[in-house]
């Protein structure tokens, strides 16, 4: 299940905005649901940005590897698997956040980010960690991010919280 998480959530893309907002809190997640064969029946992208794309989420399937990892379920199995993240501006630490019923909680990481006076990410601490599975997005993903920021450009680092959750949840179709 591991495995064909990490395949499917790498199968989704999404443009985010050009420059993320610093000094709010918000949130944005990928689901796609990929049926037994492997193939990819819908992605939807959420998020509580204002200026998110409404058309931010596109399915890129490889179908081979996909297919090898979802092989021996049910064919009207539908999994739904969900990448998300949300952002807390300075202050404390955030919580792990709490599921939804039926949902398994594949992997998680809260990212400590220093966030200097132009936006830029000058460095990047992952403070916890949960689940089986490490997510594709880490410290390497986040301090390539750019942030709206109102503090002047030499200001000193504002440290900022990230957290990151991939989730599954498994549909019987009737």
């Amino acid at each position: 299940m591991l495995k064909f998480a990490a395949l499917a959530l790498a199968a989704a893309t999404a443009s985010a905005p050009t420059a993320l907002v610093s000094q709010s809190s918000w949130w944005e997640k990928i689901t796609v649901v990929v049926n037994d064969d492997g193939d990819a029946q819908s992605c939807t992208y959420e998020s509580s940005l204002r200026n998110a794309p409404t058309d931010a989420c596109q399915v890129v399937a490889d179908t081979p590897s996909v297919n090898a990892a979802s092989a021996g379920g049910s064919p009207d199995e539908f999994t739904r698997i969900t990448f998300e993240r949300r952002f807390t501006p300075s202050g404390v630490q955030p919580q792990r956040q709490d599921l939804h019923p039926g949902d398994t909680l594949l992997g998680g990481q809260i990212l400590a980010l220093a966030i200097d006076g132009a936006g830029s990410v000058n460095s990047c601490k992952v403070v916890a960690t949960s689940g089986e599975m490490t997510p594709d997005y880490g410290c390497n993903e986040a301090t390539k991010e750019r942030f709206e920021t109102s503090r002047a450009s030499g200001s000193e680092a504002q440290v900022s919280f990230m957290t990151i959750m991939v989730y599954g949840h498994n549909e019987h179709v009737a």
